[in-house]
């Protein structure tokens, strides 16, 4: 009989700083691509929010409570930054926040598509880079 290991459970946050410019996205769990696609939607509807702001606005990814990201969903994320849509939307700053070596690695997959990404080991360590 095969094992069977549950993946930990979703979840994520979106917040808005409107007077700071900033768009947080904060998932812990293993994300698959279906749900990153509509966590994704709900992001960017967030930034759409900001108005005018669009394009002049900060964005962090906070993936510190994420184990693993599946390559399926890494290169879903890599293809979301190519399309001319998203390209409109793209922060003046965006920092990834990671915590283990084999995110790293993945989030080096998506800085080959927009290599000024910053990535940071802690939150506190990207958001002085972003407000610098």
């Amino acid at each position: 009989m095969e094992k069977v290991v549950p993946l930990p459970n979703v979840s994520h946050e979106v917040r808005v700083d409107r007077a700071r410019k900033l768009v947080e996205l904060k998932i812990s769990g293993v994300v698959p691509p279906e749900d990153a696609a509509w966590m994704a939607e709900e992001f960017r509807a967030a930034i759409r929010s900001l108005g005018d702001d669009v394009g002049d606005h900060l964005s962090l990814y906070d993936f510190s409570a994420v184990p693993v990201v599946p390559l399926a969903t890494v290169e879903q994320l890599r293809a979301s930054l190519v399309n001319p849509e998203v390209r409109k939307l793209w922060a003046r700053k965006l920092a990834i926040v990671t915590s283990t070596a084999l995110g790293r690695m993945q989030a080096q997959r998506v800085r080959e598509v927009r290599p000024d990404i910053g990535l940071f080991d802690t939150r506190e360590e990207a958001l002085a880079w972003l407000l610098s």
